[in-house]
């Protein structure tokens, strides 16, 4: 039912070309077929699933919201704050739905169809270990790579492009070997722009 819910949302918006980012279509409707069929091993996936990505989301909000400078979010929430809403909202309702999906694959019928078919019906502590891992290598490589040399580089090329009227903080970073490109987003308390660098 998301699945399709999902569908008739990503056509509505194509068809008034309106931005769309789509996440559960096709592939929620056929993993609900497959439930719906009874299908225990795709039960056991999906529940494993669920707690990992719920964690991961959590994990991830938490980790933009702390390397965001205040400032910037502060400017962000002024000058779009729909958008914001928009974009926290939805990732609620997201977390929302696997919580949901979780609690559903963990009733008592469930979890008894799980152990006859020769499954481990406990709560999938791997997922969560899984999700906290991948939240740590994140949290590493946000910590290496926005604070490293490339990312002063590029911080330098945007400010010899707007002056010193503006901060700074790095949208997205790649290196290969000596060269480099990066969003870097300029911003003050009444603008924000992000810029295209290459060295």
């Amino acid at each position: 039912m998301i699945g399709i819910l999902d569908i008739g949302a990503m056509i509505y918006c194509i068809a008034n070309k309106i931005s769309y980012s789509s996440s559960f279509n096709i592939f929620a409707v056929i993993v609900g077929v497959l439930l719906i069929r009874g299908s225990v091993k795709t039960a056991r996936v999906i529940r494993w699933l669920s707690v990992f990505f719920v964690i991961t989301f959590i994990g991830m909000m938490l980790l933009l919201l702390i390397i965001t400078p205040l400032q910037l979010l502060v400017t962000q929430i002024k000058l779009n704050p729909v958008g914001m809403l928009n974009y926290y909202a939805f990732s609620l309702i997201l977390i929302g739905i696997l919580i949901w999906v979780y609690m559903q694959l963990s009733t008592l019928n469930s979890l008894a169809k799980l152990e006859q078919a020769g499954y481990q019906n406990g709560k999938p502590k791997s997922a969560l270990y899984a999700a906290i891992c991948l939240i740590i290598l994140g949290s590493l490589m946000f910590e290496i790579l926005f604070n490293s040399e490339s990312a002063d580089k590029a911080k330098a090329f945007a400010k010899e492009q707007l002056g010193s009227n503006y901060k700074y903080h790095i949208s997205s970073l790649i290196i290969s070997g000596n060269n480099g490109s990066a969003v870097v987003t300029a911003y003050n308390s009444n603008e924000i722009r992000n810029i295209q660098v290459k060295w």
